[in-house]
């Protein structure tokens, strides 16, 4: 089956991009064939909120799914590979590649390792994807801060609790609205997979896994996934208060959506699923009231 669709997506909201990517991966899932084409000559406009959970998607398919006329700025972002292996480069050689990102508004579609033996590798890379963030947006410190909590907060959670081999990042400045858009995924055992693998844990689905970590009160009782819960809603809480940002995050069969004008837990239709956890961070820079520790409780 061919996929051939136009892609405009409108930027106000945050979720705009996953909706689109969405009916694509729809598409995907009806198809009786075993192989899908993806063709992107009538993509306009993407946003990381599109880029990753077709990523996801196309990652644990359970058929071959390829992707065609990436030209422009799919190509850019290195989606026509799905993903820059940083994992595989030496930190002087990802931090020169990277480098040559310094003059652009975006960070290209990554990925890195997330296993507990690479732990030292997964923590440099990050750096310095955090370094060019900063470098692009021209981020004051108090910013930098929230950020930097927030990044390591979603990026440890992968490493801890995913069991996936690797994790994505991509992101996308916007200079004139002083926002920057982060996508942050990995293709592991979902939130629902964690909470199974804890002894006498009464969590059964993937809506009730999705309450548990966003509200940092449901995983009472279960310390190891403690660390799951209050790190998403402090990360969470940080950004919607505190900066006045948008959060969304994907697991299994449920999406969850906060801004600053409510909030919302959703199933998704048709019996999709997105094997894996994907957070989404649209984060506000221009607020020099912002002060981190705030938040940190």
């Amino acid at each position: 089956m061919r996929i051939k669709d136009i892609i405009d997506i409108p930027s106000e909201k945050l979720s705009s991009g996953f909706s689109a990517a969405l009916r694509i991966c729809k598409k995907i899932k009806g198809s009786a064939n075993s192989d899908d084409v993806i063709d992107f000559s009538c993509a306009k406009f993407v946003t990381p909120t599109f880029i990753m959970p077709l990523l996801v998607y196309i990652k644990k398919a359970d058929k071959c799914v390829s992707i065609e006329h990436t030209e422009g700025y799919l190509n850019s972002i290195c989606f026509n590979s799905l993903g820059v292996q940083s994992g595989s480069m030496r930190k002087s050689e990802f931090a020169a590649y990277l480098e040559q990102f310094s003059t652009k508004r975006y960070i290209p579609l990554i990925s890195f390792p997330a296993t507990n033996d690479r732990l030292e590798d997964k923590n440099e890379i990050m750096s310095v994807i955090e370094s060019m963030i900063v470098k692009q947006a021209g981020l004051g410190q108090n910013i930098v801060s929230g950020i930097k909590y927030m990044l390591g907060e979603i990026v440890d959670n992968i490493s801890e609790h995913s069991k996936s081999e690797c994790g994505y990042i991509i992101a996308q400045c916007y200079p004139t609205s002083k926002y920057i858009d982060i996508c942050i995924g990995d293709t592991g055992i979902t939130l629902l997979g964690s909470y199974e693998g804890i002894p006498n844990c009464e969590i059964t689905s993937d809506g009730e896994a999705m309450r548990a970590a966003n509200s940092g009160i449901s995983t009472k009782n279960l310390p190891d996934a403690e660390n799951r819960g209050y790190g998403i809603s402090t990360t969470r809480k940080m950004l919607v208060e505190g900066m006045g940002g948008q959060y969304m995050m994907v697991s299994g069969d449920t999406v969850y959506v906060n801004t600053k004008s409510g909030s919302g837990y959703f199933e998704l239709p048709d019996g999709m699923r997105f094997e894996g956890t994907i957070v989404a961070l649209r984060i506000p820079y221009w607020n020099e009231n912002f002060r981190y520790i705030n938040y940190i409780e």
